[in-house]
């Protein structure tokens, strides 16, 4: 990205990152439905009831919650602003329902987080080049992409600091619940992140999600965090070529066939 490119993609920052009213009201209604769920088992031992260990624990999840779902999302908005769209946050009702339904069934031991999508809309007045005839649906893709990748991102980080203060229980609780909000993302369900990629390019989601899914197991086992990414692009790399000889090679008989 040329020097006007950075002066372009600040100026859209400016114009059009903050959130509406009714994509605030989604935002912090996904943050509190997160929070309850990844605090659900901190109320207390067995059936005693804590209320001070409780709020507690609900202070630090929402810590977590908030930096968790405002990194996936503003990763989304500045990635949709450098391609030209204006990326709109939505509230999923059902995926609240399944989320919130989903704790409560298992206790809180399961952990479903999928509590909204995004839609993108056109920057008209910054667009230059030919005309694209509605959605460029590979760069809307690459959108909906950025934000499990900003949250593995973070997590990668959190793993750094873990390093030097292991016993941080906060930290780690961070991480755990951004790798995981990753990967329930990249789920090839409308309208979570992972269907935009899906439907545009099965193959690449087969890389994307199986390296995503390896970021959210070798980050958690105790080794270096090189190798953790290492592993995780060659699971990723597994995946697609598991997917193209099950699905894609049977699928594509060429022009013609």
């Amino acid at each position: 990205m040329g020097m006007y490119g950075w002066v372009d993609l600040k100026d859209k920052i400016r114009q059009y990152f903050s959130f509406s009213r009714e994509e605030t009201k989604a935002v912090i209604i996904s943050i509190l439905v997160v929070t309850f769920i990844v605090s659900f088992r901190e109320w207390g031992t067995g059936t005693e009831i804590q209320f001070g260990a409780g709020l507690y624990n609900f202070f630090n999840a929402l810590l977590v919650s908030a930096l968790v779902v405002l990194i996936h999302i503003s990763a989304q908005r500045i990635m949709g602003l450098h391609v030209g769209f204006r990326v709109e946050y939505k509230l999923w009702i059902y995926g609240v329902v399944i989320s919130l339904v989903v704790c409560l069934l298992t206790r809180g031991y399961v952990w479903i987080l999928i509590p909204g999508g995004i839609f993108a809309h056109h920057l008209a007045v910054h667009r230059l080049g030919y005309f694209r005839y509605g959605l460029n649906m590979l760069a809307f893709s690459f959108v909906a992409m950025a934000g499990s990748l900003a949250n593995i991102a973070l997590a990668i980080i959190l793993r750094g600091f873990l390093h030097f203060m292991p016993t941080n229980i906060l930290l780690y609780k961070a991480m755990i619940v951004s790798l995981w909000y990753a990967v329930l993302n990249m789920l090839p369900i409308p309208p979570l992140d992972g269907s935009r990629l899906f439907f545009t390019s099965r193959l690449t989601y087969a890389y994307v999600f199986g390296s995503i899914l390896g970021a959210a197991i070798f980050l958690t086992i105790k080794i270096h965090v090189i190798l953790a990414i290492l592993f995780s692009l060659i699971l990723g790399g597994m995946s697609w070529l598991v997917f193209y000889i099950m699905f894609e090679k049977s699928a594509w008989k060429g022009p013609g066939a």
